[in-house]
């Protein structure tokens, strides 16, 4: 009865969590057409950006869908140290490339290499 509603896995949470082995992770409950790249797509659209033009990062399965609307996403270090699933699901985007830095410094990677054209 909830078909117009889907929960995603938004990734680990940093600070362990009483009672939880392991990594906590955060799910947020959406409607079925809300989606990280559906809002990536929508700004691309409204400012004229082409695919090519536009890098996303992030630390989440979640996240990764937003390769598919963007020319290049970067995964920073730590989303696969912290959450195995990001590190298994990522074969299945070609154009996502994972830090060597972890967190800030792989954001700052991901800009230095784009604008550098590696």
């Amino acid at each position: 009865g909830h078909g117009a509603l889907r929960l995603i896995d938004n990734g680990a949470i940093f600070a362990p969590m009483e009672q939880i082995d392991g990594p906590a992770h955060a799910y947020h409950l959406l409607p079925e057409a809300a989606s990280k790249a559906n809002a990536v797509a929508f700004h691309m659209r409204a400012r004229g950006y082409e695919r090519e033009q536009c890098i996303a990062i992030g630390d989440s399965v979640e996240d990764l869908t937003v390769s598919e609307v963007v020319g290049r996403f970067f995964v920073p270090a730590n989303g696969p140290e912290r959450d195995p699933g990001l590190g298994e699901a990522l074969a299945r985007y070609p154009n996502v490339t994972v830090t060597e830095g972890r967190m800030g410094e792989g954001v700052y990677e991901a800009i230095v290499s784009t604008l550098a054209g590696a």
